[in-house]
């Protein structure tokens, strides 16, 4: 089996590497259209670096380095949630704090409907059309939240560029977190220009919590529909899991490891047991199903472009790498693919009825909105690759063999 599993881990790796080999030529496959726009190769800058970092965690783990490929996936996988709205984030918002009011929560709901019958009643009028509703901020008490249509291109009105585009540019995480006077200074600020550098630390702390935050993000992908709540549950399974790889969390690498329970004493490099073949290969899917979905959104965006900057996109191989992917590899659940058949074989064991299978013909056949996902990711992904027998469901074969 481990054979078999080790193969697969460099089946997955060649994906990767055909993906970015495939992401490279396409330089050469688009076709300019007769104007230029910046905003485009500020976004293959942003995928480029991208493919570094997804470099970097499959060195690591050529390098049997596979807890740390796991915490880079975590960098991967938190830029992708951005991504994701930096090309597709086309609502934002801005939120008006009344939690000074000492409204109860009654008092807080007439509040709201107040501002949302407002809002009709002036876009009734034909005004107030750039605001598209009013609604509850939900990640804080007593804040009102007017959405809002992306920015729209000055040049060209039919195109609208999301505002998290430009919130992730203009971030300085620097004037956010440091204060001058902490640090060396050539001379002493005056009175006024500490005014404007606490003035401008507040807006970039701002700008992370409302816009940037991985709370913010989820918030954001939500308010665009960029993801069902049932995905966002997936987002946040997998973004904890790789988060132990990141922030200190006792065991986590152990327990990637063969052997996990025995220890040594010794001091060394890592710990003596082998990582297993099975985190090697959870490892390199993250790797795999995050460059996708990064290659996913960039494709798509020069898809969506008005022809006057690219008059052909030349996806058509871009987009059948992409594709191979979730075909390739269905037994890792990530965030838009379907449930791998030993979720659906796990959920019709313990949930299913008689009258289920009657209907269904199989565990193929549950519906997949019924299948819940398993946040106990890698025992839950190790356990995917055994095969199993039950007596009303049949046998799950093993993905890999």
């Amino acid at each position: 089996m481990s054979d078999a599993v080790e193969a697969e881990v460099a089946r997955v790796v060649s994906s990767c590497r055909a993906m970015m080999a495939e992401y490279s030529a396409w330089n050469e496959k688009r076709v300019h259209g007769a104007t230029l726009s910046t905003m485009y190769g500020d976004v293959f800058e942003f995928v480029n670096l991208r493919m570094e970092t997804a470099e970097s965690c499959l060195i690591l783990l050529e390098n049997e380095k596979v807890a740390d490929s796991l915490g880079l996936s975590r960098s991967l996988l938190e830029h992708y949630l951005l991504f994701l709205l930096m090309c597709r984030g086309n609502k934002y918002f801005q939120l008006v704090d009344i939690s000074g009011e000492g409204l109860t929560e009654g008092q807080f709901k007439a509040r709201l409907r107040e501002e949302q019958q407002k809002l009709v009643e002036l876009q009734a009028e034909g005004k107030g059309a750039e605001c598209l509703e009013v609604r509850k901020y939900r990640r804080a008490k007593h804040r009102l939240m007017y959405v809002f249509e992306g920015l729209k291109d000055q040049d060209d009105p039919d195109v609208v560029i999301p505002l998290h585009f430009f919130q992730y540019q203009n971030f300085r995480p620097d004037i956010m977190r440091l204060k001058d006077e902490n640090y060396f200074q050539y001379y002493e600020d005056e009175a006024e220009v500490k005014k404007v550098l606490r003035d401008n630390q507040d807006g970039e702390a701002w700008r992370y919590k409302n816009y940037l935050s991985y709370d913010a993000l989820l918030q954001c992908l939500e308010l665009n529909d960029l993801a069902a709540p049932t995905v966002m549950h997936r987002i946040e399974a997998h973004y904890t899991f790789l988060g132990k790889f990141l922030h200190p969390t006792n065991g986590a690498a152990r327990d990637l490891h063969e052997r996990s329970n025995h220890h040594s004493g010794d001091s060394g490099v890592g710990i003596g047991q082998p990582y297993t073949a099975r985190a090697k290969l959870l490892a390199a899917l993250y790797v795999c199903f995050t460059i996708a979905g990064l290659l996913e959104e960039v494709a798509g965006l020069v898809d969506r472009a008005p022809s006057k900057y690219y008059a052909d996109s030349g996806t058509t191989d871009l987009w059948s790498a992409i594709r191979s992917v979730p075909v390739g590899f269905p037994y890792f659940w990530f965030l838009f693919n379907d449930a791998p058949l030993y979720d659906r074989y796990l959920y019709c064991i313990h949930h299913a009825t008689v009258d289920d299978l009657a209907t269904w013909g199989g565990y193929e056949g549950v519906p997949l909105d019924r299948v819940p996902f398993n946040q106990h990711i890698y025992s839950h992904f190790s356990d995917s690759l055994n095969g199993w027998s039950n007596q009303r469901w049949g046998s799950y074969e093993p993905p890999v063999r």
